[in-house]
């Protein structure tokens, strides 16, 4: 796991570029501390000043204080205009530090996101990952704009008061305040390694709870189907209760750092009075001392505020961290091949893959297969489901390496090639695909922006979804919900066939495309594809023996070629 220290290190890195604007807020925030200083400070010595007159205190004892009322209301009006504009500035740029890193965090995110994909989510999940762009990020937001003013100035303020008091008032009156404030300033670190402990588990708990409810949602009809709504709301509670059974031993931890702030505050006053009174500082200097210590505790107490979420904040940053920084399964090669023009054959030779797993042996999911597939032709895999049909696919788009063996595109090792140049030549569309929550145009338009609308009936008009696109309330802006839920799984199937016709593909992989189609549809779907592109090379896979008519047919058993 990175250390803490690691982690401050590369939050500050990332957001160097936009860090300038936090020595304002630190600036701002000693105008806004001090002015709060001075502005007790007066109101103490003005309030006690009515009471010693009484009392017959001496003149001298007041002679610091604006002599009329008029005068010492401008006095106190312009010091609280200064403290209040100080603290608006303080966290005007402290925010602006903020939002610009998480910015400049974000950005990084998916910058390391793009090139983990799809590998990643065999490792993560959706909602996990969701959290950590999202809330994760946000939750890193204390870190720049409520950290460092505070740290600076619950060590600069506390000291330029107690050498106030010391040089102005009496030197053993300000080393008490001294020794108070250092014990206020430990205890704000009192069970910090405990409590970023805690912090790292509730992150990872709200990972999962972020997923469990994504899976329940995206899921319903198969959880309600088959009985399992008590059981699924079981297993929140169950998360949640892990959540407040955490985040209980933070805050016995947070009861005691306010405790033991509250009593070093009370016994450092009390014994500042004593020693006051003992030194004959006159009842005037000592209200303004006394005064002015206790308000030099909130800037200590400043420390233990953002303490608390201060782990909260590393927890988070060590999720984000963590995906930021781990290596990408694929890389493209230092020196990259170039894929011929025109049709393209796709070769597997010799093929050996097993996909990842931590410390457990896993059957191959292909093993030793070779299947030629010339360019311009239809070949057709053909098996029951998990007979390695689909992860052959995977790897012609180099979604990861095989063990052994290679996999070739237009006579090219795709090891050789760019990703980018691969998947502009090969296109996927899977059994389920991904459809965003948008329009039936904001879909096509993925894969080509610039796209017409006259573009995107043609493509719709191959893939046989035209008149049924045409009937629905809005045409083409006609909304599709989350993930399609709004549309049929072979309406779902046409619409990535239609998307990824308008990419210049020259490889089309089909994985179990038209098992949501009777037969006539899926026919008239295939026939529509070869007219509208007849020089391409498609590789479709399917477990219907008998529903395909190729120029190829190739059986796969148990990730094993049974024929060719």
């Amino acid at each position: 796991m990175t250390t803490t220290k690691q982690l401050r290190r590369w939050l500050i890195s990332v957001a160097r570029p936009v860090l300038k604007p936090l020595g304002a807020s630190i600036v701002f925030r000693h105008v806004d501390q001090l002015a709060g200083l001075a502005l007790l400070a007066i109101s103490a010595g003005a309030v006690t000043k009515v009471a010693g007159n009484a009392l017959g205190a001496p003149a001298s004892e007041t002679a610091w204080l604006p002599n009329t009322a008029a005068m010492l209301a401008v006095v106190l009006v312009t010091v609280s205009l200064v403290k209040g504009l100080a603290r608006y500035l303080e966290h005007f740029f402290g925010h602006l530090v903020a939002f610009k890193a998480l910015e400049l965090l974000r950005v990084r995110l998916y910058q390391a996101l793009v090139p983990q994909t799809p590998a990643l989510m065999q490792r993560s999940t959706s909602g996990d990952l969701l959290v950590r762009a999202t809330k994760d990020i946000d939750r890193i937001e204390v870190f720049f704009a409520h950290t460092f003013p505070p740290a600076v100035t619950a060590v600069t303020v506390p000291v330029i008061g107690v050498l106030a008091i010391g040089g102005i008032a009496s030197w053993p009156v300000a080393l008490v305040a001294a020794a108070g404030l250092v014990v206020s300033l430990a205890t704000a670190w009192l069970g910090s390694g405990a409590n970023l402990a805690v912090s790292h588990r509730v992150a990872g708990l709200r990972g999962r709870i972020s997923q469990h409810v994504t899976d329940s949602v995206q899921g319903m009809a198969e959880v309600t189907g088959y009985g399992h709504v008590t059981r699924r709301l079981d297993e929140l509670v169950g998360l949640d209760a892990q959540v407040a059974a955490a985040q209980r031993s933070r805050s016995r931890f947070q009861a005691a750092r306010n405790g033991l702030q509250v009593i070093a505050m009370g016994a450092t006053t009390l014994v500042a009075t004593i020693v006051a009174v003992g030194q004959g500082l006159g009842l005037v200097p000592t209200a303004v001392t006394i005064a002015l210590i206790w308000r030099l505790f909130d800037s200590t107490a400043a420390v233990k505020d953002f303490m608390s979420s201060l782990d909260v904040s590393m927890a988070a940053a060590e999720r984000v961290h963590r995906i930021v920084t781990v290596a990408p399964l694929i890389t493209d090669p230092e020196s990259s091949a170039q894929l011929p023009d025109g049709p393209l054959a796709v070769a597997w030779n010799q093929v050996s893959y097993s996909y990842p797993s931590e410390g457990i042996a896993r059957e191959p999911a292909v093993k030793d297969v070779t299947i030629d597939v010339p360019a311009g032709t239809h070949c057709c895999l053909i098996g029951h489901s998990g007979c390695g049909k689909s992860t052959l696919l995977q790897l012609a788009l180099r979604f990861d390496d095989p063990q052994s063996g290679r996999v070739l595109v237009g006579g090219v090792d795709v090891r050789r090639l760019e990703a980018a140049q691969l998947r502009s030549r090969v296109a996927l569309v899977s059994q389920s695909p991904f459809l965003f929550h948008g329009s039936i145009a904001d879909n096509l338009r993925v894969a080509s922006p610039d796209a017409t609308d006259d573009q995107l009936h043609e493509v719709l008009r191959i893939a046989q979804l035209d008149e049924e696109v045409e009937a629905m309330p809005g045409g083409l802006g006609a909304p599709i919900g989350e993930q399609g839920q709004r549309l049929s799984g072979g309406q779902q199937q046409r619409l990535a066939l239609a998307r990824a016709l308008l990419t210049p593909a020259d490889v089309f992989l089909l994985d179990e495309f038209t098992s949501h189609l009777n037969r006539d549809l899926a026919d008239r779907v295939r026939e529509g594809l070869r007219a509208a592109r007849p020089r391409v090379t498609i590789i479709e896979s399917t477990h219907l023996l008998d529903a395909v008519r190729a120029d190829q047919v190739v059986r796969l058993d148990a990730g094993r070629l049974v024929s060719a």
